[in-house]
């Protein structure tokens, strides 16, 4: 497929999809397809793709799983359950996790990476895969949707923003901007400590980026065509934040009102930075808003069909 976009983050690698292989699996079946963007693990070179089929889909939901070694098992439930509600569930295990994990590390591992150069890349890694996906599933000829959990609603906003394949959107617990998500999150508290080994980041100089220099960049943007190189600091260039203006399609999002993984304000931030969204808040905290996944399923479910 023609049409890569030299230098402009995730666009400058193909979206073909190209099936490595099939099978059949408990409830459905999974596909791997080969990664169009080349990283130097070969255990991450293959997309990992679930696909829970309905008798009579009405549509197909493209699911983005959260970082981390445990969830899988228990964000699979919505992929696994969109038929139940006439939709094909469809999940992508995200770069460098689960089975796509390089040996030596621990799933997810490589999404703390201090060095904002090398965590762009695997970012673009992330959303050139969920692109590729797309292409993939769009073979059913079904209206798409997305829905992102966590850090897979950074990457459903971006692609997003990226593609007008998919017709709405559904996240859940999770935000923008990465001062606070950097600073004020308990999920990065690795990050935090590389950053004051190295002294290559601190909370002051930060938050001074994102209050003078972060306003000015993405001011001067007129797509959601980001220019590698172009940002202050190059975490602007995979901030959701920078491309949820660019989101065409309407929005569902639920906070969580006691997260301690993604801060409020992160949220309310990417929030408010969508055209056109709706917000719904939950009284727990990140983990346990897994316990309102019936009413999360069948809020999404409703919201894709008005």
């Amino acid at each position: 497929m023609g049409g890569q976009k030299e230098n402009i983050f995730a666009l400058r690698f193909s979206k073909e999809p190209q099936i490595i292989n099939e099978k059949s699996m408990d409830g459905g079946k999974e596909l791997i397809l080969k990664s169009n963007f080349p990283s130097e693990y070969p255990e991450n070179n293959k997309i990992f793709l679930e696909f829970y089929p309905s008798k009579s889909a009405k549509g197909t939901v493209l699911f983005i799983h959260g970082t981390g070694q445990k969830n899988l098992k228990y964000l699979r439930w919505f992929a696994k359950h969109f038929p139940d509600f006439s939709y094909n569930g469809a999940l992508m295990v995200l770069p460098y996790h689960f089975s796509r994990t390089p040996k030596g590390y621990k799933s997810g591992e490589l999404f703390m990476e201090a060095e904002s150069d090398k965590l762009r890349g695997r970012f673009e890694n992330a959303v050139v895969d969920a692109l590729t996906c797309i292409e993939y599933l769009k073979n059913y000829k079904l209206p798409l949707f997305l829905m992102g959990y966590s850090f897979g609603g950074f990457i459903a906003t971006i692609t997003s923003s990226l593609s007008e394949t998919p017709e709405k959107l559904s996240l859940v617990v999770t935000g923008g901007n990465f001062y606070h998500i950097t600073w004020k999150s308990f999920a990065t508290r690795v990050l935090r400590v590389k950053y004051e080994e190295d002294e290559s980041c601190d909370p002051k100089k930060c938050l001074t980026y994102h209050l003078k220099d972060y306003p000015k960049f993405v001011d001067n943007l007129k797509d959601a065509h980001v220019e590698l190189g172009s940002a202050p600091i190059s975490c602007f260039e995979y901030d959701p934040l920078t491309y949820a203006p660019f989101v065409k399609q309407s929005v569902l999002m639920f906070g969580a009102l006691f997260d301690i993984f993604i801060p409020r304000k992160s949220t309310f931030e990417l929030y408010q930075a969508f055209h056109k969204a709706t917000l719904h808040w939950i009284p727990s905290g990140h983990l346990s808003s897994i316990l309102f996944k019936r009413t999360i399923i069948r809020e999404t479910v409703h919201f894709f069909e008005i």
